[in-house]
């Protein structure tokens, strides 16, 4: 399963399943080292890890989004 942290409050980290839309809490300390709010991470082993391809394009799509509408919106 891949999910995306959607935000970290109070020592948990709020996830949404990105095949299936489901949430998921962790606790902080069971993801990596380095996660943050809007990483994209994957289950490996008894652990995760960030999937630093998918959260860039994630990123990139988001970016692309955001600026074809601030784009049509200063038209």
């Amino acid at each position: 399963m891949v999910y995306a942290i959607d935000r970290m409050d109070n020592g948990i980290a709020i996830c949404e399943c990105l095949e299936s839309g489901d949430r998921l809490e962790l606790e902080i300390n069971h993801l990596p080292e380095n996660a943050k709010e809007g990483d994209v991470i994957r289950r490996e082993g008894d652990g995760y890890v960030v999937d630093q391809a998918l959260t860039k394009q994630r990123k990139d799509e988001l970016t692309d989004r955001m600026n074809r509408l601030f784009k049509k919106h200063s038209s």
